[in-house]
């Protein structure tokens, strides 16, 4: 979704599926992650067989820490990176040198794929429900207001993504990682948002 409150600046919202799948796949195969920070998947996705190996752990990482690019610069016009390739069957080329995480996306990749189409459903209620009344573009000229001036130019990413609690992650000062429950709770949301927005300003 994309709100232009201004044609200077613009902020994004979006839940890639690619993201969906690799949560799932990581909670359904209890995935060693390293990732202490990100929460389990909600709703929770009950573990199917023994734990995962170390090494699907690190690949695992690995492809969380290159989908969300936390390493790119603001002006990247690469941004959001295209993610189409991972998870593609039925070989999962994109794997082969992940060997561990590509036998358990194998084997996994048609529940995660449902799990995923579920919650886009539930995403796209939730922005269906916000439709016409501008929160994100109200946000900003609510700061406007309160700095005495208009916003400067800038893109803001807002990815959500399915996992336990109401919280933001900024990974960038242009990109912001939310869970879904925290975008429902518009007050909370306000909150933890406000303060990105103001350091972009």
């Amino acid at each position: 979704m994309d709100e232009a409150g201004r044609t200077s600046w613009q902020i994004s919202i979006d839940q890639p599926s690619p993201l969906m799948i690799g949560v799932f796949i990581r909670d359904v195969a209890g995935v060693p992650s390293r990732l202490r920070w990100l929460p389990p998947a909600s709703p929770a996705v009950p573990r199917a067989g023994d734990q995962a190996p170390e090494a699907a752990g690190l690949h695992w990482d690995a492809w969380w820490d290159q989908a969300v690019r936390e390493e790119r610069t603001a002006d990247d016009t690469q941004w959001p990176p295209d993610l189409s390739s991972w998870w593609t069957p039925p070989a999962f080329e994109s794997l082969d040198s992940a060997p561990q995480l590509q036998e358990i996306v194998a084997a996994h990749h048609v529940d995660a794929v449902r799990w995923s189409n579920d919650r886009a459903q539930e995403h796209g209620a939730t922005m269906r429900s916000r439709v016409g009344d501008l929160f994100e573009t109200n946000l900003v000229r609510d700061t406007e207001r309160a700095r005495g001036r208009t916003a400067r130019s800038f893109r803001l990413w807002i990815t959500e993504i399915p996992v336990e609690g109401q919280q933001l992650w900024q990974l960038r000062p242009d990109h912001v990682l939310v869970t879904a429950e925290l975008l429902r709770d518009r007050d909370v949301y306000r909150r933890c948002l406000t303060p990105v927005i103001e350091a972009l300003f």
